[in-house]
């Protein structure tokens, strides 16, 4: 396609995807490893456990749409891989809140993606064809 002598971009879905799982990585190092970096540069300032959560979420994308983008034959499955990996990461990161803390929501919500991460688990254990 051509648009007044140039050419436009157009690419495949697959390779779109691709390029913004490849955003979600850069955004999972940035908001992961260097958080406070990150902050000096935002109106927001630095919040630790926000930003932990935002990694957390790059994280899980991309173990689900790296698997899909792969050509994973069960897409469904490859979706709660991911899930599977935040709410593990989740819960690990409520789990030392609450025990820093106390605080009865970091608590309940610990204990609500550690009942997440058993049922993925359990579903993901079972042998099945791919059902919709």
């Amino acid at each position: 396609m051509s648009m007044r002598g140039g050419t436009v971009y157009l690419p495949t879905v697959r390779t779109a995807t691709a390029t913004w799982l490849a955003g979600t990585a850069a955004a999972l190092v940035v908001q992961g490893v260097f958080p406070e970096k990150f902050a000096e540069t935002t109106a927001w300032g630095v919040n630790a456990g926000w930003q932990r959560e935002i990694a957390i979420w790059n994280l899980g994308t991309l173990v689900a749409g790296g698997a899909i983008v792969a050509g994973d034959s069960d897409p469904i499955r490859a979706q709660l891989r991911g899930l599977t990996v935040l709410s593990a990461l989740f819960g690990t990161n409520h789990a030392v809140a609450a025990v820093r803390s106390g605080k009865p929501g970091n608590i309940a919500w610990a204990v609500i993606n550690g009942a997440g991460v058993v049922s993925s688990l359990a579903a993901l254990s079972r042998r099945e064809t791919p059902a919709r």
